[in-house]
């Protein structure tokens, strides 16, 4: 013979299991902020080598402009810059950013043009990540 659970039962069950969530939910909440801060890093590097990459394979200046809603890539041909490409910036994932030059430009060989040093600090919570790009185009993740 079965034998229901008792409301009593099912009270102390459920209460356990909120005591649980309640526990669990911070942690749960800071691991979300360390993945949106990652993805917004991993796309901003990715950014980069692109930019990068397109300025070496197709022997033009290329820029990389860094915007919270947007990185644009765009290419110098003589005249003015025509829009190479464009993805959605760390806005998307609710992460914050600060930058200390929003154009990244890159010569034919891989060098950086001009003012090239960028530092970008990404946040969201208490996770944050720093990527650094030198005049010669090598990109640091911290």
């Amino acid at each position: 013979m079965r034998r229901a659970h008792t409301l009593a039962e099912l009270a102390v069950t459920i209460t356990l299991m909120g005591v649980a969530m309640a526990a669990a939910l911070p942690r749960l909440l800071g691991w979300l902020d360390w993945i949106a801060v990652e993805r917004s890093a991993t796309e901003l590097t990715s950014a980069l080598a692109v930019a990068r990459g397109t300025a070496v394979t197709r022997a033009a200046r290329i820029r990389l402009t860094i915007g919270q809603d947007s990185l644009r890539v765009d290419e110098w041909d003589d005249r003015s810059w025509v829009a190479r490409g464009r993805w959605p910036g760390p806005d998307q994932h609710g992460v914050e950013m600060t930058v200390s030059n929003p154009i990244v430009t890159f010569n034919p060989i891989g060098l950086g043009w001009g003012t090239a040093n960028t530092k970008v600090v990404l946040s969201r919570g208490l996770q944050s990540a720093t990527i650094t790009t030198s005049r010669v185009g090598r990109v640091k993740r911290w």
